[in-house]
């Protein structure tokens, strides 16, 4: 009967070291393999999409100065194309990815659509003289599939998130020239007020594309459809994130922003 549990023992013990051995082999290989492999699928999804993506990009840490959106379309291994919704026409210049802490993409030639928020504020007349914005160029890929691609940026640690440019090909321009009317109608306000049932705040521009309510920053994001904020916003107990642009009345001759609603509304004025 000793023999008998000896020997199952012996088995089991063979059999654990067996797969210890298994393992160690397996993680001996799999951070390089891994690593790769997380390239090599980043490379492949950013040049999945014929008409690319939309960057929805927030300079500085934290996001403190609104945000834009920027289309990017790898077009080959090495090039992309980039338009933007606050400017007009497109530039192509060089990106790679590379190994890293993660993957890491870098726009590693200079493209004036994106570089323009890495800029000094002594060039770009926006933010410190010496930082501007704070916008980064080269971002660790945290997460990358047909849906969507999370990027955090490695300077200021934002995080950032590209969606694909929906529609056909030939759909894509009105889409760009949407998003634009968008930008031009937001950038140009002179100022805004948010209301709701029991209240009215003043909010200011701030700094290139954020704006300011006492000591509140908001950050938002022109869409086609609205602005986006860069997180969930509350103002007088109403939380938000969209808000949908709503065209001219008498009461609101500018047009206004508003959640689903109409609880709380960002008056254009």
């Amino acid at each position: 009967m000793k023999r008998n549990y000896y020997l199952l023992a012996i088995i089991c013990l063979l059999f654990l070291a067996a797969c210890d051995k298994k393992k160690d082999r397996v993680f001996d290989e799999s951070p390089t393999v891994r690593l790769n492999e997380a390239v090599a699928n980043a490379q492949n999804i950013l040049r999945s999409k014929p008409n690319g993506w939309i960057f929805q990009y927030f300079p500085g840490a934290n996001a403190p100065y609104g945000g834009v959106n920027l289309f990017v379309n790898f077009t080959t291994a090495t090039d992309v194309n980039v338009q933007a919704d606050y400017t007009t026409g497109n530039v192509i210049s060089s990106y790679k990815v590379y190994p890293g802490a993660g993957p890491i993409l870098t726009f590693d030639t200079y493209n004036s659509v994106l570089d323009y928020f890495a800029l000094p504020g002594i060039l770009n007349n926006w933010g410190a003289s010496d930082t501007g914005l704070g916008g980064d160029i080269e971002f660790l890929v945290v997460k990358a599939n047909a849906d969507s691609i999370i990027l955090k940026g490695r300077k200021r640690n934002t995080t950032l998130i590209m969606v694909p440019v929906p529609g056909n090909a030939a759909s894509v321009a009105n889409l760009v020239a949407n998003y634009r009317t968008s930008f031009n109608r937001f950038y140009n306000a002179n100022s805004f007020r948010f209301v709701t049932p029991t209240k009215t705040t003043n909010v200011s521009w701030g700094v290139f594309n954020g704006l300011l309510a006492g000591s509140n920053n908001y950050s938002f994001r022109p869409t086609d459809t609205g602005i986006d904020g860069f997180q969930q916003y509350t103002v007088d107990g109403i939380t938000f994130k969209q808000l949908t642009y709503k065209a001219a009345t008498a009461t609101y001759p500018n047009g206004y922003y508003a959640n689903a609603d109409e609880s709380l509304k960002l008056v254009i004025f």
